[in-house]
């Protein structure tokens, strides 16, 4: 899914004119925030996104990742668990945590002593997850998923397989858990499509902080940004 975004900044004008007690009129650093692609996309799908959010203030960085690069999954072809539906994220995706890493390092340059906003899509959303849970979230006050399945599809259900072959279910069993706090906030955005297609999004959700389930794609792209702008500030 590549993230289109096409709104103007003035779209938002009538939520964010400035005034002394609105965050984009004071002279508060605003922490950066990192673009962690979906399952397919490159680094130039979130160009919109990424300028939308520097627009308003908010230093953006994209994790580097090629199409091309996902074609280094298919080293989990060779993992029995793989076959067995028990893979785990490491070794088959540590390219995908370094470019996070990476990503992370250049953000903590501008973040001025700020913590960062990690803002996930897709696979990109519980990747955040593993590279929190392997490397630590001290620096990260907010992970936000788009259209981020986190949960593993049900077992024993006929038809239903698990695409992740086992990711998913490493997910829920051996990271975090997604409670929202104060210290580290969790915000689900998902289309209502994704609540059919991906098992277990609404519940997952659920837990974390549902912000609105979009009926229209357009709907959702404007609904996406606008909450990304309100919360980076």
């Amino acid at each position: 899914m590549v993230m289109a975004l096409a709104l103007s900044p003035s779209f938002f004008k009538p939520h964010c004119s400035p005034s002394p007690t609105n965050p984009i009129s004071t002279v508060t650093a605003i922490r950066p925030a990192v673009i962690l692609p979906g399952l397919g996309n490159n680094t130039g799908d979130y160009q919109k996104l990424e300028v939308t959010l520097q627009e308003y203030g908010v230093p953006t960085v994209v994790a580097k990742v090629s199409r091309f690069d996902w074609l280094r999954n298919a080293a989990g072809l060779v993992d029995p668990n793989y076959w067995s539906g028990t893979l785990r994220p490491r070794p088959v995706l540590d390219w995908y945590l370094k470019r996070i890493d990476e990503a992370v390092q250049e953000a903590k340059e501008l973040a001025q002593g700020q913590t960062l906003s990690l803002i996930g899509h897709s696979a990109g959303g519980w990747l955040a997850r593993v590279y929190m849970e392997e490397f630590g979230q001290l620096d990260v006050s907010l992970l936000l998923t788009l259209g981020t399945p986190h949960l593993p599809p049900p077992k024993g259900v006929p038809g239903v397989i698990d695409q992740t072959r086992g990711l998913l279910d490493y997910v829920e069993k051996h990271c975090m858990k997604a409670v929202y706090t104060p210290e580290l906030r969790y915000v689900c955005i998902a289309g209502r499509y994704v609540g059919r297609q991906m098992y277990g999004v609404m519940e997952w959700c659920q837990r974390c902080q549902p912000i609105w389930m979009a009926r229209s794609t357009l709907a959702w792209t404007e609904f996406t940004t606008h909450r990304l702008v309100q919360m980076m500030i």
